[in-house]
């Protein structure tokens, strides 16, 4: 699957799933980014598609950021912030598309937040598909150099009959896992004790400060 793929086959599940929601799902906590609860997500997920589209890029990714496109859409239905992510979604596509591995901030961010607003409504997280298997890889690609500037140990990734390796020269350290669960533990969503729980063969700190791209949530995230 393509970057725009990815990021097109989330948005639609998401946008089917809103359908379902009640008010009580809609304000269920999302345990990986606090005070934010579903409807957040959704807002959040709408305004990064609008952002990327009209260019409000200042602060990309940024707490910031982040606040405005939630504060922009603070008054709107779940219908009326689906409606916007679902009439300019198709757009995205295209710029996605266009763009490739330059704009792959979107398929990973659409992924993920569609995982914790399904861990959140008590709907299950989608964790063996050619989706999940499509975003790990490409994030596994694109972490790689990140991973390997840090210097810290060579590692191979195991997912299935695929291996992956982060980092220079031969792997030091074998993480066996799946697509989802390193999928969760790259984009901040496993704290530091189940990182450290993963199926690893040996285990270095070095590995685990290395691994995650966001901070490790305070707590452990149940998904």
């Amino acid at each position: 699957m393509e970057p725009s793929e990815i990021y097109a086959a989330c948005r639609t599940r998401l946008l089917t799933l809103a359908t379902t929601l009640s008010p009580s799902d809609l304000d269920a906590a999302l345990a990986a980014t606090p005070p934010w609860v579903v409807l957040d997500g959704y807002r959040h997920l709408a305004g990064v598609c609008s952002d990327m589209l009209d260019g409000v890029l200042d602060g990309a990714g940024s707490p910031p950021w982040t606040a405005a496109q939630l504060a922009a859409r603070r008054g709107r239905t779940v219908g009326e912030v689906c409606a916007e992510w679902g009439g300019r979604g198709p757009d995205l596509d295209a710029r996605i598309a266009e763009a490739g591995l330059r704009m792959a901030f979107a398929p990973f961010d659409a992924w993920t937040h569609e995982q914790d607003i399904r861990a959140a409504a008590g709907v299950p997280t989608i964790r063996d598909d050619e989706v999940a298997a499509a975003v790990a890889d490409l994030a596994l690609s694109t972490f790689a150099g990140r991973y390997g500037s840090t210097g810290a140990p060579t590692v191979r990734v195991v997912i299935g009959e695929k291996t992956h390796v982060l980092g220079e020269g031969e792997p030091d350290v074998v993480l066996s896992t799946t697509s989802f669960e390193i999928m969760r533990i790259i984009f901040g969503r496993r704290s530091r004790a189940q990182v450290e729980a993963a199926d690893w063969s040996a285990h270095h700190a070095a590995v685990f400060d290395a691994i995650h791209l966001f901070d490790f949530p305070d707590a452990d995230i149940a998904d």
